[in-house]
């Protein structure tokens, strides 16, 4: 198959750099700078996501020590030891004389070439989706381009563990267990699977060379650890020909006997998904973001977006290192697809932009269908983070996590006008703000929260932001309900008292003029503190609780961008607003800062922004969670959507300005 008459993307040779993502929805995968496929992840009906991956399972004795979670979750950044077995899988040349180079083909799937003298390698890895089966592909395109023969040795397979993600956090919130990893391993004809019986899961992965099948040396093994398996070959090219080798890994939640299909069949699907990428403008509003932009739609849309049966879609945080559902991360994936669905003219062809748009209602609508229908609350809130499968997790009470969906909501009806999905979801209005009432102040309109927006605990339990999205959620309600009558309540009403409260209780003195306290117990203690996880608060001038002129609002921004933020403000070259929950700087702060120098006017400031983030993106346009104040690195999760769909919803809002 021809891909070589697509638009091609090189990589930027960045500070930051990870393996690349690409997906299909139920399926993703990363790919290493080497070639090898680092893990192919999976939807799973009982366990939520599983992975093929060349790395042991997260140790069930581990789930609470912070720095042997961030340790694992590096596994798949750093360069494993040789006698630890492959970095991964697949079809690999080999040698170690090969320059490489990267590309993104359509900004959608990624494409490694190969070349030394006389040979050339094109690598390019395409998800497939086809009448409810998911796979992933890697084909190489391999030229002579000498005027002698000349043979190509190869390594086909790798390292394999096939297991559950291991969902480890550094705050954990109730560890589900792991089961224990019962290998099997076969190789006959052209077929290696790859069998965990105590999931179940099989991963299958199929071998070609041109049109025929890649005969592998046959292999049966059990293990309860990664085992390796490869098989050595060589590819004999005359002058100026080239061969296609081909390998597709699919993963069932059940073993079975081989799929059935046609090379030809593979290859349709393979063209399938090539005429499905999509069609980027070239334009050159945005200039350098828009690649960015277009990289973070891309990964909540392929990687992020988890179909769980016809309708309902789970939005998880990332597919690698924390395959889980938060409301409050998904909302602000959500407002991204929104955003730029309303701004598509300036991002995609007019020819793409009916489905684009068709794409991003069908996964909104999804996920308010997963999150009220399937989302299991076992004590009425919604619980911290949730499995694909709608099993809660951490069973943790967060305010802010209780008003993204209802927000969510009216939003999507404001820009789609469904009126049947709302009339669907409406009996489940009224049940969450039956709940959120239980935990309102007996006096004041304020409602307590048992964690943080950064998932920890505090130290007295009314939280700023999280009542100004009160405020905010009641408001957009309100309008909602002119429409659709679900209550009785007298929705803006409750929120000019909340408001009322907020402003009475949360502003405090400090130097020369007030601002808002980041926590209150609403009897004359504070805590002075802003974190990059609290939003809210950044748009608060945008929602209409207060204007951008407001002091007390500038001054509380302006203590979070300082040294007096301790704990929250970490200054250097690469120093601005992070979180006490992993003390460095994050680009979600940097997104905020960004935000609101465009409210305030402050170009000078935006510019500055603007750079820093330019040089912390990491070359495939994501954002991770925080970087090193000094040097620019990456200090903790490469994977973490949340942060590129808030910094790149300011990107497509600034074309309005």
């Amino acid at each position: 198959m021809s891909f070589f008459s697509f638009e091609f993307m090189r990589l930027p040779d960045a500070l930051n750099r990870k393996p690349l993502d690409v997906g299909c929805g139920p399926l993703s995968a990363s790919i290493g700078e080497d070639g090898y496929i680092r893990s192919i992840n999976h939807f799973h009906s009982r366990h939520g996501f599983i992975t093929l991956e060349p790395t042991e399972p997260f140790p069930n004795d581990k789930w609470y020590d912070s720095e042997y979670v961030r340790h694992y979750r590096r596994r798949l950044i750093d360069q494993r030891p040789a006698s630890e077995g492959a970095a991964g899988f697949g079809i690999q040349p080999k040698g170690t004389e090969w320059k490489r180079e990267f590309f993104w083909v359509r900004n959608h799937f990624p494409l490694i070439r190969y070349h030394k003298p006389n040979i050339e390698i094109h690598a390019v890895y395409i998800p497939i989706h086809h009448d409810g089966m998911s796979g992933m592909t890697q084909q190489l395109t391999v030229t002579n381009c000498g005027e002698q023969p000349e043979s190509i040795p190869l390594a086909v397979g790798g390292t394999f563990s096939l297991h559950r993600c291991s969902y480890g956090q550094l705050t954990e919130g109730g560890p589900i267990p792991i089961p224990r990893a019962d290998l099997a391993f076969t190789a006959s004809n052209n077929r290696l699977t790859i069998t965990n019986r105590n999931l179940p899961a099989e991963a299958s992965l199929y071998f070609f060379n041109g049109e025929d099948p890649l005969e592998l040396q046959p292999m049966e093994k059990l293990a309860n650890r990664p085992a390796t398996y490869i098989y050595d070959t060589e590819l004999f090219l005359n002058s100026g020909e080239s061969r296609e080798l081909t390998m597709l890994c699919l993963i069932s939640e059940e073993a079975g006997d081989p799929a059935d299909f046609s090379f030809d069949e593979l290859q349709a699907w393979m063209k399938r998904a090539w005429e499905e990428t999509p069609r980027l403008t070239t334009d050159g509003r945005l200039g350098a973001e828009k690649p960015i932009i277009h990289r973070n739609i891309d990964y909540i849309l392929s990687c992020c977006s988890v179909p769980v049966d016809e309708e309902a879609v789970c939005i998880i945080t990332d597919h690698q290192l924390l395959p889980l559902s938060w409301n409050r991360d998904s909302y602000y994936m959500m407002r991204l697809l929104l955003d730029s669905e309303q701004y598509a003219h300036c991002l995609y062809e007019a020819s793409y932009i009916p489905a684009f748009n068709n794409q991003v209602q069908r996964t909104v609508k999804g996920h308010l269908l997963w999150m009220f229908e399937q989302a299991v609350r076992p004590n009425r809130y919604w619980g911290r983070a949730y499995l694909t499968n709608g099993f809660c997790k951490d069973d943790v009470f967060q305010l802010d996590q209780q008003c993204y969906p209802l927000l969510q909501l009216c939003e999507y009806y404001d820009r789609f006008g469904d009126h049947q999905t709302v009339v669907r979801l409406m009996p489940k209005i009224h049940e969450i703000l039956d709940m959120i009432m239980e935990y309102k102040d007996r006096e004041r309109w304020l409602f307590q929260t048992g964690e943080t927006p950064a998932d920890d605990e505090v130290a007295y339990p009314y939280h700023f932001s999280s009542q100004v999205l009160v405020w905010h959620t009641l408001t957009s309600l309100a309008k909602l309900n002119e429409t659709f009558s679900f209550t009785n309540l007298e929705l803006l009403e409750m929120a000019r008292l909340v408001k009322n409260d907020i402003l009475d209780c949360f502003v405090t003195p400090h130097g020369d003029g007030e601002l808002f306290a980041y926590l209150s117990d609403l009897k004359g203690s504070f805590q002075l503190y802003h974190d990059a996880n609290d939003l809210p608060t950044v748009y608060a001038p945008i929602w209409g609780f207060c204007n951008s002129n407001d002091l007390r609002w500038i001054n509380t921004m302006e203590f979070a961008f300082s040294e007096e933020n301790k704990g929250g403000f970490y200054d250097g070259e690469y120093g601005g607003l992070g979180s006490v929950h992993t003390p460095h700087p994050w680009p979600l702060g940097d997104g905020q800062e960004l935000l609101y120098s465009l409210q305030i006017g402050d170009d000078r400031r935006q510019q500055q922004v603007r750079r820093k983030l330019a040089g912390t993106v990491q070359w495939d346009g994501l954002f991770p969670e925080a970087v090193n104040e000094h040097t620019g690195d990456v200090e903790s999760r490469h994977w973490f959507s949340w942060p590129g769909a808030f910094i790149s919803s300011v990107f497509v809002h600034s074309l309005s300005e």
